[in-house]
């Protein structure tokens, strides 16, 4: 059956198991940044489930999630720059894909401040060279863009999809204007060829195989396994962590959702953890390093806040995710305690592991996820 024959009443009814496999096994489905933190996972889940991905990235990083998962023996992948807009046209003219994750973007703040035109052109530019490549292409279905919580204007309240959108740095700001792209392509043409388009807005994302710089996980784990101290720029910065199977899970759906009923999901969405996983820097570290310490049997030293001007970082961000909730039937299954504990679990694991194939870590905490929803899928019948 063709994905988009299912119905969505049956599709949200199933567990996410048997749901994605209904609708992602044996297509075609694009993911751009396959060779990011967030892509490597999402193009695992993709590839066990038995679709044909096809990964657009800049080459992978050593010691990147991507490069110790070998996941370039399991899609089919292309080294390009999605500033390239013919590189990409080809890409997707020679493989017709039916889904698009478009994920391929400068993903930090500090960057974005030290090279404001590199965040710029990637993010604005790229995510436009990504929809027009798809513009006429009679294979797709859908398309999900993925942008960030920081697409927002500043603001103390949880945010729903529907507030201003801003920002004060040339990360957020480029991730504002991707969202206003993307709009505009899905009313001007992608909408009037029944192709489904739509953001997807998480939290901020941590998991295993996460080693990228500038990265409060990373650099959290980098210092408890070299027992030196960690340097916290905003402790007191409030964040919406989120574990990336939960994220990964409603990007999923949403594209499910979206090659079921293209019009009817073609908006904005917000994927943000429960109000209980919202926490500050220094709270989250003090986590980490408790759950590292009862791994290693020993303390790391304590943070140290350096008293040094930093660039400019939002205090407070939270996500409305109600829309999510209600309509996609989707929600985060792992408290905060629960996405510390299957991080660290990770990163130990990986650290200190006597095998070279780390595909398995990833595949059993994706396994694990899913027995987690089909136990709640199963407590609530």
């Amino acid at each position: 059956m063709e994905l988009w024959a299912i119905a969505l009443e049956d599709m949200v009814s199933n567990t996410l198991r048997s749901s994605v496999e209904s609708v992602y096994r044996g297509q075609t489905v694009l993911v751009t940044g396959h060779n990011g933190f967030v892509g490597s996972w999402l193009s695992h889940w993709l590839v066990g489930v038995g679709a044909d991905v096809v990964g657009v990235s800049l080459p992978a990083p050593t010691g990147s999630l991507a490069k110790v998962t070998q996941l370039d023996q399991f899609v089919t992948p292309y080294e390009l720059d999605i500033r390239s807009a013919s590189d990409l046209q080809e890409v997707v003219d020679r493989h017709r894909p039916k889904v698009v994750f478009h994920l391929a973007a400068q993903a930090l703040v500090l960057p974005s401040y030290e090279d404001p035109l590199d965040t710029l052109t990637t993010n604005v530019l790229g995510t436009a060279n990504v929809l027009e490549a798809l513009r006429d292409q009679s294979s797709i279905r859908a398309c999900v863009v993925i942008t960030s919580d920081k697409c927002y204007d500043n603001g103390n309240h949880p945010h729903t999809e529907d507030d201003r959108l801003g920002g004060d740095d040339p990360y957020s700001a480029s991730k504002a204007a991707a969202e206003l792209i993307t709009h505009a392509y899905r009313h001007s043409f992608l909408s009037k060829g029944g192709v489904g388009l739509a953001t997807a807005r998480a939290g901020n994302i941590i998991g295993g195989g996460d080693w990228g710089t500038h990265r409060i996980v990373p650099d959290c784990m980098r210092a408890a396994a070299d027992g030196v101290p960690l340097v916290l720029r905003h402790p007191g910065a409030v964040r919406p962590w989120q574990h990336v199977l939960d994220a990964v899970a409603g990007y999923l759906q949403l594209g499910a959702a979206l090659s079921a009923e293209p019009i009817l999901f073609g908006r904005a969405w917000n994927f943000g953890p429960d109000e209980a996983s919202s926490a500050t820097v220094g709270d989250l570290v003090e986590q980490l390093l408790v759950a590292w310490s009862n791994r290693a049997g020993r303390h790391p030293p304590k943070p140290i806040h350096p008293n040094i001007a930093t660039p400019h970082e939002r205090r407070y961000l939270r996500l409305d995710s109600g829309r999510a909730h209600k309509e996609l039937r989707w929600k985060p299954l792992l408290s905060l305690a629960a996405t510390v504990a299957w991080t660290v679990d990770w990163y130990w694991s990986y650290l200190n592991a006597t095998s070279g194939d780390h595909r398995v870590l990833l595949a059993h905490q994706i396994e694990r996820y899913l027995v987690l929803d089909a136990n709640e899928s199963e407590a609530t019948q």
